[in-house]
């Protein structure tokens, strides 16, 4: 007998950091067996296609969207991850280069939608095995990247950022020393606006030194 060759797919977790707390971006789905159940954006990689077109393409389908910067985490083979064919995917995470902008997935889904992480439905497939490697992902390249600053928007303030690491590491950490390592890593810049603040002084903006991520050794 000849074997049946596995189709190769590619799923995205997209991620963005608001109210202090980090949020994934999940596609609810219209195609059987998990009619109504909301998954993280993927697709099958066509034959013209590498890895990185085929992502770029979940992205766009999934946002309306095409700029942002793709990291490949891990590649997941259970025999039994989809129902419907044997199908091997490669994971990637997506941080979109303006995370405050509203995502219009095309029609193959039927909307998307922002989750905190640790609030999120059962999801499709292993999906949520896959969110899981990736949130870890995430909280161990805040030891040695600047990936913190991909979660946030354009501007941000030195709390929003000192926010992301605690949430990330799961420790608090002193204001003060936190402020003078960023400062001294060269990771961030005066942006010269200021945020309003109830009962207290304006708070300064601040904006990366670079948008890509670089090693950055935080710890």
């Amino acid at each position: 007998m000849i074997p049946t060759k596995p189709y190769a797919a590619t799923d995205l977790g997209i991620f963005r950091f608001l109210d202090g707390k980090l949020l994934v971006y999940l596609v609810e789905l219209k195609i059987e067996p998990f009619v109504g159940r909301y998954s993280l954006p993927g697709t099958l990689v066509l034959e013209t296609e590498d890895l990185e077109a085929a992502v770029r393409r979940a992205y766009r389908e999934a946002t309306g969207r095409s700029s942002a910067y793709f990291e490949q985490v891990y590649t997941f083979s259970a025999i039994d991850r989809d129902p419907r064919r044997r199908t091997i995917s490669t994971a990637y995470m997506g941080f979109p280069d303006r995370p405050g902008e509203p995502f219009e997935p095309v029609d193959k889904y039927r909307t998307g939608e922002w989750f905190y992480v640790n609030d999120t439905p059962s999801l499709a497939y292993d999906h949520n095995e896959i969110l899981k490697v990736c949130t870890d992902r995430i909280a161990a390249k805040l030891n040695y990247t600047n990936i913190a600053l991909l979660l946030l928007p354009g501007e941000f303030t030195m709390a929003e950022l000192q926010c992301v690491y605690e949430q990330g590491l799961g420790e608090k950490l002193e204001s003060g020393s936190f402020s003078d390592k960023v400062l001294s890593l060269g990771m961030i810049e005066v942006t010269g606006g200021e945020r309003p603040a109830e009962n207290a002084p304006p708070v300064p903006l601040y904006r990366a030194a670079h948008r890509e991520l670089q090693e950055i050794p935080f710890i």
